[in-house]
């Protein structure tokens, strides 16, 4: 069974690190790297630690692009089981997962899983020191971390080689992210054990690291120098064959930059055999994080990696794989046995509030009751007093309306009757003068009037001419030429039958 894991964010004062196969600590305060001995737990301290390639399943799956992100995870822990061959009745697996950047149809995952009792068993005695682990991050994944700080550039290949006492692992970066980690045969112990089995005699262990940590080996026995050069050159031909394959099945044309780190320091043999198998130059794994250092001079750059690390995970909990199983638990309000306590406590306070509250009311209700009515009774007789007065002017304007509405109307009686005397007075249509410079136009044109009649200021004069355009051309020019005439039309345009001329009936309005 796969677990995708989560953590609460909270404020810490120090980071505490835990190497798990060396059982070293070490403190980070105030910038300030610092080793312990043994230490204790904190409840202001963050806790982190790393897994290396040799307890980790990693790989690399794609994903169709139609499927939620919230089903991703069950997608991916059923791919894992396909492609891996992991069964869930068997162990049960914390996995956690980055995704990688694709320009397919398909999304590209990379997958960190670990068996969980073997997770624990790695983690339990420290544990018991610091009683929760916050951050158990796979190591190669720690050099992500130089990209956040701006050590490396981003739009290079690098490729990361680093020996512990009892493990080692090459991991590839391509443009600042992740691509690829596999675990190495050729730990600090195992380089030993092959070091002793080639001489046919045990030498102790520090004398074969200060052998490695020399400059130069020149002097040294024959013997001694053919062991290492065998060694070293097993080493760097299988590391060799890791970079070629994964040059080709990530199509990497050119690696910019080889980096070798170990827990002892830089080991000069490294530089010269990668050189000789490999055909690149390296450069000691040794950054500058940032870090005072004068109090812990020993400490590794996986340690001061995941201090790093752990600081960006503090302040935001997706910039790191999380493969831990020791979690604090989250605040006391978040947790389930903390809200059904708040739940009660809040529904113990609001049943007896409640009744409280409404008996409080109904009190409160009936003082307002007993003086409202005294108000009442006290007001009375001026509300009385007050609605005789409306009553009166009520009255008032009742007589004041009824009167104006008879002023109104003999005022509008006279209004029309001036109105129709001054229209007489001024608007009058001289009709003389119409009828004058009718007869004018008529003889212009050439029509005569057969039949004249009037009423008031309509009306009705039968023409005849001997051209019915004549006759037409006369109305349009006296309605437009013709001020005073309010409406004109013609009737009855017709040819006589007896004669050669036209008639017609010309009905006239004036204004």
């Amino acid at each position: 069974m796969f677990k995708k894991l989560q953590v609460t964010k909270s404020s810490f004062s120090s980071i505490v690190t835990i190497d798990p196969y060396e059982n070293n600590y070490s403190i980070v305060k105030n910038n300030s790297v610092d080793f312990i001995a043994k230490p204790s737990y904190s409840q202001n301290q963050f806790i982190s630690s790393f897994i290396t390639n040799k307890d980790l399943l990693v790989s690399s799956i794609s994903m169709s692009r139609r499927i939620p992100d919230e089903d991703m995870a069950s997608a991916i822990e059923i791919k894992m089981q396909e492609e891996l061959g992991i069964s869930e009745e068997e162990n049960e697996y914390l996995i956690s997962y980055i995704e990688s950047e694709s320009a397919t149809d398909e999304r590209v995952f990379h997958v960190f899983a670990t068996k969980s009792e073997e997770n624990f068993t790695l983690f339990e005695n420290h544990k018991k020191n610091l009683k929760y682990i916050d951050l158990v991050t796979p190591a190669p994944l720690l050099c992500k971390t130089l990209y956040k700080n701006n050590l490396l550039h981003t739009n290079e290949v690098h490729i990361f080689i680093y020996l512990m006492h009892k493990d080692a692992f090459i991991a590839i970066y391509k443009d600042g992210n992740f691509v690829y980690s596999k675990d190495l045969d050729y730990s600090i112990d195992k380089l030993h054990d092959k070091y002793c089995e080639i001489l046919g005699n045990h030498i102790d262990k520090e004398s074969f690291l200060e052998l490695l940590l020399k400059d130069n080996l020149y002097g040294i026995d024959t013997n001694i120098s053919q062991s290492l050069a065998k060694i070293f050159g097993n080493f760097f031909l299988s590391i060799n064959d890791v970079i070629v394959y994964s040059k080709r099945a990530l199509k990497i044309e050119t690696i910019d930059e080889i980096f070798i780190g170990t827990d002892i320091g830089d080991i000069p043999l490294c530089h010269k055999y990668i050189l000789n198998y490999i055909g690149s130059s390296s450069k000691n794994w040794d950054f500058d994080l940032g870090f005072d250092k004068s109090k812990h001079n020993k400490a590794t750059q996986l340690e001061l990696m995941l201090a790093k690390t752990s600081i960006g995970y503090i302040d935001d909990t997706n910039s790191a794989v999380n493969l831990t199983q020791f979690q604090r638990p989250p605040a006391f309000a978040k947790r389930s046995g903390g809200k059904f306590l708040i739940a009660a406590g809040v529904a113990t306070i609001i049943g007896l509030s409640l009744p409280l509250y409404y008996l409080a009311y109904s009190y409160i209700n009936d003082i307002q009751s007993y003086t409202n009515s005294k108000t009442s009774e006290t007001l009375a007789p001026e509300v009385a007093k007050y609605k005789s007065i409306i009553s009166g002017k009520e009255n008032e304007l009742k007589i004041l309306g009824i009167e104006e509405k008879t002023k109104k109307e003999a005022y509008d009686s006279k209004a029309q009757t001036l109105d129709s005397i001054f229209n007489k007075k001024v608007n009058y249509t001289m009709k003389s003068k119409v009828f004058y410079e009718l007869s004018n136009d008529l003889k212009k044109f050439g029509v005569t009037i057969q039949k004249f009649q009037n009423h008031d200021n309509n009306f009705s004069i039968g023409l005849i001419g001997d051209n019915d355009k004549k006759i037409t051309e006369f109305i349009k020019f006296i309605s437009e030429k013709n001020e005073n005439i309010k409406n004109i039309n013609m009737q009855l345009l017709e040819k006589d039958q007896n004669s050669s001329f036209y008639e017609g009936v010309l009905r006239m309005e004036l204004k």
